[in-house]
């Protein structure tokens, strides 16, 4: 008999306290809220891109287009406001720009892949269930190929702390280095 103690899911002390200190590096809880945040709004792309192409309403790349915007208003919110913690207006250039660019290489991405294999797949003879199947597949991997690009970029670029210098900020003199107070 297996006691408590010998089980797999327990964990030591050691190990509890060590995972409840990654769990404190902002990093890391900043990473899995977007990484939930993602699969949420996915769901809802997803769901829309089978819709929209499964039951033959529309092309893989419109899919692809309509499907991001169905999943846009939650992946933003998400990420924003609980990934990053960012509260009041946005900026226009310091955030809505950067992030329509992030989106915009995601859906541009995603409607030229499905539409290739699409393409592809009119010159196999399969049921039209495995064609949904396999352009499907091909969205889903160009999304979670690009999950980890995509959360540098918004980390980096979108949701940046603005009190945290540049890279390039550190390479500049600043003005009163020479001088002795």
């Amino acid at each position: 008999m297996t006691s408590r103690r010998d089980s797999p899911s327990t964990l030591s002390t050691g190990t509890r306290a060590r995972l409840a200190d990654l769990w404190e590096r902002p990093g890391v809880r900043r990473f899995s809220r977007y990484a939930v945040g993602s699969v949420v709004a996915f769901g809802a792309s997803n769901l829309a891109f089978l819709l929209l192409y499964g039951l033959g309403w529309t092309s893989p790349q419109v899919a692809s287009v309509l499907a991001f915007a169905a999943g846009i208003p939650v992946n933003y919110v998400l990420n924003r406001r609980w990934a990053w913690q960012r509260r009041g207006r946005p900026a226009l250039r310091a955030e809505l720009l950067p992030y329509s660019g992030v989106v915009a290489l995601s859906v541009v991405s995603s409607a030229v892949g499905t539409w290739a294999v699409d393409r592809w797949l009119q010159s196999v003879d399969l049921p039209r269930a495995v064609e949904v199947m396999l352009v499907d597949a091909t969205f889903i991997a160009i999304n979670g190929g690009l999950f980890l690009a995509k959360y540098v970029l918004l980390d980096r670029l979108v949701f940046r702390d603005p009190t945290t210098p540049r890279p390039a900020d550190h390479d500049r003199p600043v003005a009163d280095a020479g001088r002795v107070p």
